[in-house]
C-alpha cells in the first residue's frame, strides 16, 4: 500500500492551488490556447526523435558579419583584461553562477551529468530520456531552484571564449568552444530534460551559437561534419521555438527573447523550412517590444529595471546583427524614453534601486564574473546604437558588450530635477541637500506586467534612497525563484519593502511563484513638481480586506523629506508597521527615539524621526527576524538592518516620518541644485 508524507500531500496541494490560481489570471482565449498547446505537447510526448531527425544536411551555416566586425575593433586593455579572466576561469573550471560553485573536474570535462547538476544540493535533474514537459521545474522539492541549471545551460560562459579565439586567431581554443558544444548536444537529445521546456533558455543558447559560429578563425575551423551538428542544433531550437510561443499573459521577456532566437535561426541557416518565417516572425516581435514591454513614460511594463535592460539588450542585439532596419522611428523614441527612466535612477557609481525581480539574466555575457552595473553598460550600448549620447552613464564596468554594440567611451551624470512617470507609477527626485547627492524612488504604478505580474513585487507606495554614492533604503531583493518557497513568499511581501504594512498583511497576495490571487492597484493622486516638490499616491490592497485605502505623500523639506501615511476609509485599530530597509554597508542606532544610519567610517549620514506616539524599533543583522533579509544577488542572502514604526492606530488617519540628509562634513560649498525639470523634457544630446 502506498502512502504520502505529509509533506507529499501539501505538494500536491500546492500545485493544485497554483493551477487554479494560474487558470483564474487567463482570458477564455487564453485557456482556450492553453488547451491547444497542451494537446501539441502530449503529441510529442512520445516521440524521441534525436538529433538525426534535424539533420539538414550540408547547407548554409552563415556568420553574422556585423558580430564578427565589432570584434575586429581595437579592443581597451581593461575590455580585453575582463575577457581574458572569465576565459581562464573556464579553463580552471571555475564556473561560478548566481552564486553558486559546479565542481571544477566536471566544469573541464563536460562530463554528461554536468547539464543537469544542481550545484546546491548535489542532485540531478531529469535529462536524456524523459520528456522535456514532464519534468516538474515548479514544485520539484529535492532538486533545488531550476535557474541554476537553466544559467549553466545557457551556455554563455562560451562568449568569452569564442571571443577570444576570434581576437587572437586561437584554433586551440576555438576547438574547445566547439568540443563543448558538442558535448552539450550528446547530453541534451532534443526536447529531452529540463533544458528543453523554456523558450528563453532556447533562445539565450542561439545566441551562444551565433557567437560560435560567427567566432571561427577560419572556415577550416568547422569541418563537414560539425557544421551538419551545428545546422541540427539551430533546426531544433528554432522548431520548438516556433511550435511553443510564450503569448497571452505569458508575453513579457520571455517573448521578446523568443523573438530574438527566431531572428538568429533564420540568419544563420537561411535555407531551412521555415527559415523565413522565423525572420518575419523575430522581426515582428522584437520591432514591436519597445512598445509592448515598455509604458509610454519610457518605465519597464514588467516593474524591474533589469529586466527593462534585458529587454532591451536583446532588442540591441537583434539591430546588431540584422541587415535590415526594422526599428520604427515611434519605437525608437520609445527605447529612447526607456534609457532616460533608467539613466534617472543611477547613482554616481552606476548603482540603482533594486526593484521587482532580478534573475541577473544577460544576453551578451561574461561568467564567471559577476556584473555589477548592468543598466549602465546596457544603456552605454544604447547610447551609442541610438545616437543619444545624453542616455550614456558616466561610469560602469569595462564588458565584451561594449564591443559588440560599439559603446561611448564616457557618458554624463544625469542632471538633478524632480521626473515623474505616471504611466509606471514611478517619482525619481535628484537634488542635493546638505552637500550630498540625494536620489529618492518613490513607486505609485501598477504591481506588474499582464494579468499575472510575474516580476512584480507587493511593495505599492515604497521608497528606495540612495545618497552619494551610497545605497540607504533597499529593496530585499530577490534571492530564489521556483525553489524559494517561504522565502519567495517573503521577498515578494509588503513586509519585505520600504512601505506600510497594514494588520500583517500585504496589500497584495502571491499565488505561486510568480501569480497573485489579489492585485492591489495603485494610483498617483496628485504631483507638484515645483521647488518645494510633493507627491501623493495611493493603493486599494486593504479596501476589500480592512476597509481602508492607504495614501502616502512624500514632500521637500529643508534637510530631506516627510513621508506621510494616511487611511482613507472608516476609522480602524488594525495596527501597522512602516519598514524600511536599511543597505548592510549602513549601520543603524537608536538615539534619543531617532533612528541614526552611519556609514562604515561612522559619518553620520541620515536620520529617520519616527511619528508621534509611534514605536520605533531598530532590527540589527543580529536578530532572528525576516525582516533584515537582504538578497544582494539572486542565490544569495544575507543579514542586514531595518528601521521598524510600529503604529497601533492611526491619530486622525496620518502618520507623518520625516528624514534628515546629515551634513557631509570637510567638502567645502555646497553643490548647487539645477533647475527641476520634467520627464518629458528632452535632454540635449
Amino acid at each position: 500500500m502506498v502512502t504520502l508524507s505529509s509533506y507529499g500531500i501539501n505538494l500536491l496541494i500546492d500545485k493544485f492551488r497554483w493551477y487554479v490560481w494560474r487558470l483564474d489570471a487567463m482570458s477564455s482565449s487564453e485557456i482556450a490556447y492553453r488547451l491547444r498547446e497542451q494537446l501539441k505537447r502530449f503529441s510529442f510526448r512520445v516521440r524521441k526523435p534525436g538529433w538525426s531527425r534535424f539533420d539538414v544536411g550540408e547547407g548554409a551555416l552563415e556568420v553574422l558579419p556585423a558580430l564578427r566586425q565589432s570584434l575586429m575593433s581595437d579592443w581597451p586593455d581593461n575590455v580585453r583584461a575582463h575577457i581574458e579572466k572569465a576565459v581562464q576561469a573556464v579553463i580552471d573550471g571555475r564556473m561560478e553562477l548566481l552564486g553558486q560553485s559546479w565542481p571544477a573536474e566536471a566544469v573541464q570535462r563536460y562530463e554528461p551529468s554536468l547539464w543537469f547538476l544542481d550545484p546546491l544540493s548535489g542532485t540531478s535533474w531529469p535529462g536524456a530520456g524523459t520528456y522535456c514537459f514532464d519534468v516538474d521545474y515548479r514544485h520539484s522539492s529535492d532538486k533545488g531552484d531550476v535557474k541554476f541549471v537553466w544559467e549553466l545551460n545557457r551556455l554563455q560562459f562560451l562568449h568569452p571564449l569564442a571571443a577570444l579565439a576570434f581576437k587572437n586567431h586561437d584554433r586551440e581554443l576555438y576547438a574547445r568552444v566547439l568540443k563543448i558544444v558538442l558535448a552539450w548536444m550528446q547530453a541534451n537529445p532534443p526536447f529531452q530534460g529540463v533544458n528543453w521546456p523554456s523558450g528563453i533558455e532556447l533562445s539565450m543558447r542561439l545566441v551562444t551559437i551565433a557567437f560560435v559560429v560567427s567566432c571561427a578563425p577560419g572556415p577550416q575551423d568547422v569541418d563537414l561534419e560539425t557544421r551538419r551538428q551545428l545546422r541540427a542544433y539551430v533546426a531544433a531550437h528554432a522548431f520548438w521555438l516556433s511550435r511553443y510561443p510564450s503569448l497571452h499573459s505569458s508575453a513579457n521577456n520571455h517573448r521578446v527573447a523568443e523573438g530574438l532566437g527566431l531572428l538568429i535561426s533564420g540568419l544563420l541557416c537561411p535555407d531551412l523550412d521555415g527559415a523565413d518565417h522565423y525572420l518575419k516572425e523575430g522581426r515582428s516581435i522584437l520591432a514591436s517590444a519597445p512598445l509592448t514591454q515598455f509604458h509610454s513614460d519610457g518605465t519597464g511594463s514588467e516593474q524591474s529595471p533589469t529586466y527593462a535592460a534585458f529587454t532591451i539588450e536583446m532588442i540591441l542585439l537583434g539591430l546588431q546583427i540584422d541587415s535590415e532596419d526594422w526599428l520604427r522611428p515611434v519605437a525608437r523614441d520609445r527605447l529612447v524614453s526607456a534609457g532616460r527612466y533608467l539613466h534617472a535612477l543611477l547613482d554616481r557609481s552606476a548603482d540603482h534601486p533594486r526593484i521587482g525581480d532580478d534573475d541577473e539574466g544577460r544576453v551578451i555575457a561574461m561568467p564567471p564574473i559577476h556584473e555589477d552595473h548592468y543598466v549602465a553598460s546596457v544603456l552605454a550600448g544604447l547610447a551609442s546604437a541610438l545616437a543619444v549620447p545624453s542616455l550614456s552613464p558616466s561610469s560602469r564596468e569595462p564588458h565584451l558588450r561594449d564591443l559588440l554594440f560599439r559603446s561611448l567611451d564616457a557618458g554624463v551624470e544625469h542632471p538633478d530635477g524632480v521626473f515623474n512617470y505616471p504611466h509606471g507609477g514611478y517619482t525619481i527626485i535628484r537634488q542635493h541637500v546638505a552637500n550630498r547627492s540625494m536620489i529618492l524612488t518613490f513607486d505609485h504604478g501598477p504591481l506588474g506586467f499582464l494579468s499575472i505580474a510575474a516580476h512584480g513585487h507587493s511593495d505599492a507606495l515604497a521608497l528606495w534612497l540612495h545618497l552619494d554614492e551610497h545605497p540607504i533604503l533597499v529593496d530585499a531583493g530577490t534571492y530564489l525563484y521556483h525553489s524559494g518557497g517561504a522565502f519567495r513568499e517573503h521577498f515578494r511581501s509588503t513586509a519585505a519593502h520600504n512601505t506600510l504594512e497594514l494588520g500583517a498583511q500585504s496589500q497584495s497576495l502571491t499565488a505561486g511563484a510568480f501569480n497573485w490571487r489579489h492585485k492591489a492597484e495603485a494610483h498617483q493622486r496628485s504631483v507638484d513638481l515645483g521647488e518645494h516638490w510633493s507627491i501623493t499616491g495611493s493603493h486599494d490592497g486593504y479596501k476589500a480586506r480592512l476597509g481602508v485605502e492607504h495614501e502616502r505623500t512624500i514632500r521637500k523639506t529643508n534637510d530631506g523629506f516627510d513621508v506621510d501615511d494616511r487611511l482613507i476609509g472608516p476609522p480602524t485599530k488594525v495596527p501597522g508597521n512602516i519598514g524600511f530597509l536599511v543597505h548592510p554597508s549602513i549601520k543603524v542606532t537608536q538615539e534619543n527615539g531617532v533612528a541614526l544610519l552611519s556609514l562604515r567610517d561612522g559619518e553620520s549620514i541620515l536620520s529617520v524621526t519616527p511619528p508621534a506616539k509611534a514605536i520605533l524599533k531598530i532590527v540589527n543583522s543580529d536578530a532572528d527576524d525576516s525582516r533584515n533579509l537582504y538578497s544582494a544577488a539572486f542565490g544569495k542572502v544575507e543579514k542586514t538592518s531595518a528601521i521598524l514604526i510600529e503604529v497601533p492606530r492611526f491619530l486622525n488617519g496620518s502618520v507623518k516620518t520625516s528624514f534628515s540628509v546629515l551634513r557631509k562634513a570637510n567638502i567645502g560649498s555646497a553643490a548647487k541644485a539645477k533647475d527641476l525639470i520634467r520627464c518629458d523634457q528632452p535632454l540635449q544630446d
